[in-house]
């Protein structure tokens, strides 16, 4: 089950890190200015909400927010988990 759960948080984890750079590749190609390296030095956030901005159908700023929650709910649960283990 651990390892199950453990598979599924890094599969979550090397996806979360290919959607964002894709979408700071394709931010950097919309860049009209001669800073092509702007992208790269932005947050997540701002890319995220710039990227939604530009393309408004697209769902990666979607998955991105979501792989977040999901990751804090797991921590969440396996620390509760943890403690009910204990007593």
């Amino acid at each position: 089950m651990f390892g199950l759960f453990f598979s599924l948080l890094v599969l979550i984890g090397l996806s979360t890190i290919c959607i964002e750079l894709v979408m700071r590749v394709r931010l950097t190609k919309a860049e009209t200015s001669r800073d092509k390296l702007v992208w790269w030095r932005r947050g997540g956030d701002e890319i995220a909400a710039t990227y939604q901005e530009l393309f408004p159908r697209s769902k990666l700023p979607l998955f991105r927010e979501f792989a977040y929650w999901f990751l804090l709910a797991s921590a969440a649960v396996a620390l509760v988990g943890i403690f009910w283990k204990k007593h």
